[in-house]
């Protein structure tokens, strides 16, 4: 049995192409609605990432051009691709924050993910108590300056990569989802995350999380079948 694949990106905005003639008809109407610059520039670099992952999985020497992709979101705010006017049959996920933007993907049928992307930084008290667990607020309050910024920011991004795996748009309470945080010991590679209770689909749901410098990247996968792979590496920064 072939074990399905998870593929995944990373681009910083300084790859992003000075024109945007890479954009559909469709793209390029959604781009002018946006008022403020920032978030052009966050949806552009979004955009821009999850096309050169789909290419370089997808297309066959330069049959598929980026204008022939045009990323569309659900209802619930969960984006997928059409390709040459069909939509692709994968789970498409994407995010960006700063100057990065990230991208997975999976085309097996029985398996949806959700990524996130995170910047390492201090979170105020409020923040905390409002949108984490008791037991998770006390966890970080309890832990030195440096080691707080950490663990907030990686149960935070934990939760966005859980709800966007369940496509359920802001409809739970984040402290519905418990996390329990890791050893600040990093491997470089993808390593597991306990997930202590979630609104949904608990038994199926799994979340594992790697530090690229000072960000961080969660990925949840919530999967009928426990077996499969999350490639190691960045793909594009593998085959340039």
């Amino acid at each position: 049995m072939t074990i399905p694949l998870i593929y995944w990106n990373l681009f910083d905005s300084s790859q992003l192409p000075d024109n945007i003639a890479w954009l559909s008809e469709e793209e390029l109407q959604q781009l002018q609605s946006f008022r403020f610059e920032k978030r052009r520039k966050d949806w552009l670099q979004g955009r821009w990432t999850a096309k050169r992952l789909i290419q370089s999985l997808f297309a066959k020497g330069d049959d598929l051009s980026s204008g022939q992709i045009c990323i569309k979101n659900e209802t619930s705010g969960a984006p997928y691709a059409m390709i040459k006017g069909e939509k692709m049959k994968a789970s498409l996920s994407i995010s960006h924050r700063g100057n990065l933007a990230s991208t997975a993907i999976c085309t097996d049928p029985d398996i949806t993910i959700g990524i996130d992307l995170e910047e390492i930084e201090n979170k105020s008290q409020g923040f905390i108590e409002d949108y984490f667990t008791t037991p998770e607020s006390e966890y970080v309050f309890a832990l030195p300056q440096k080691q707080q910024a950490w663990a907030a920011s990686l149960l935070w991004s934990g939760r966005e990569a859980i709800l966007k795996a369940l496509q359920t748009g802001l409809r739970y309470d984040t402290r519905e989802i418990a996390i329990h945080c890791p050893s600040f010991i990093y491997k470089d590679e993808w390593e597991a995350i306990e997930i202590i209770k979630s609104p949904e689909k608990q038994d199926s749901t799994r979340l594992f999380w790697r530090k690229l410098e000072n960000y961080l990247i969660t990925l949840a996968v919530i999967s009928k079948n426990e077996q499969f792979e999350i490639l190691p590496e960045n793909i594009l920064a593998v085959e340039g």
